[in-house]
């Protein structure tokens, strides 16, 4: 569950800054309250992702570059290793196809290669996460911060991602329900939740407010559509969807954005 007003948690800013719920709220902003009105909540919430990026693009893209980098490093050092130690057996078993233990160690190997670099891309969500998290708490985020986020964070994204893949798995719909349901399971894992409550509070915010939810997933997944055509799309996707994700959970928990225009 999220912090209690006034309660003093671990700030994804850093281990002594205090969570927002005990910082001075921000300037009320011209328009409805925050969660009382759809249309001024996912404003807000795209002004916040748009700006947010400007601000911490620093801190998004070099470690984006980074996690790309790795990601990279470790798929095709991965599969060179892989092929190595399978053209090696096959060669000391007097050639021919790929018997079954071939077959196993492809198998493992792959199985490695997949989780290795799942790692690395959940230290880039986190990392970005914990971004997006210092920019609502309208502070200046580092580098420093956008390479790892808290280990609750990266346990959460390893979770979502399980459920999504896995639903994806049962005829693709199940993992967009997967999906929409933990739209706002990293933001509350950011804001203090075990894994188990940030996922807890992510089912009870969407069904409160399934249509904002449903035109976030949209939005976000129509840019990573067209992120996915271009390499500077695919360092930005990532940061965009945790501002938005994260822009549209504290609207929705009735919390006010900052200007970081003005910031």
């Amino acid at each position: 569950m999220s912090a209690t007003p006034g309660a003093s948690v671990t700030s994804p800013a850093g281990p002594h800054v205090p969570a927002p719920h005990s910082q001075p709220a921000a300037p009320p902003q011209p328009g409805p309250a925050p969660g009382t009105d759809l249309s001024a909540d996912l404003g807000a919430a795209l002004r916040f992702t748009g700006r947010g990026l400007l601000r911490g693009a620093a801190a998004f893209l070099v470690p984006a570059v980074v996690h790309m980098v790795l990601l990279f490093l470790v798929i095709g050092g991965s599969f060179v290793a892989l092929m190595a130690v399978v053209i090696a057996m096959v060669e000391s078993s007097g050639g021919g196809e790929p018997g079954a233990v071939e077959v196993v160690v492809i198998l493992l190997g792959s199985l490695v290669m997949i989780v290795l670099s799942s790692l690395v891309s959940m230290l880039w969500m986190s990392g970005a996460a914990r971004v997006s998290a210092v920019l609502a708490d309208g502070h200046r985020p580092t580098i420093r911060q956008g390479l790892a986020g808290p280990g609750r964070v990266i346990a959460t994204s390893l979770v979502v991602t399980l459920l999504v893949v896995l639903g994806s798995i049962l005829l693709y719909l199940p993992g967009i329900i997967a999906a929409v349901l933990t739209f706002y399971a990293i933001p509350a894992a950011l804001r203090g939740a075990s894994v188990g409550a940030a996922l807890k509070e992510s089912f009870t915010l969407v069904k409160q407010n399934l249509g904002i939810t449903l035109l976030g997933y949209l939005i976000y997944s129509v840019a990573m559509s067209v992120a996915s055509m271009t390499l500077i799309g695919a360092l930005v996707v990532v940061p965009f969807g945790m501002l938005l994700m994260l822009g549209l959970y504290e609207r929705l928990q009735g919390r006010e954005l900052p200007d970081l225009a003005a910031a």
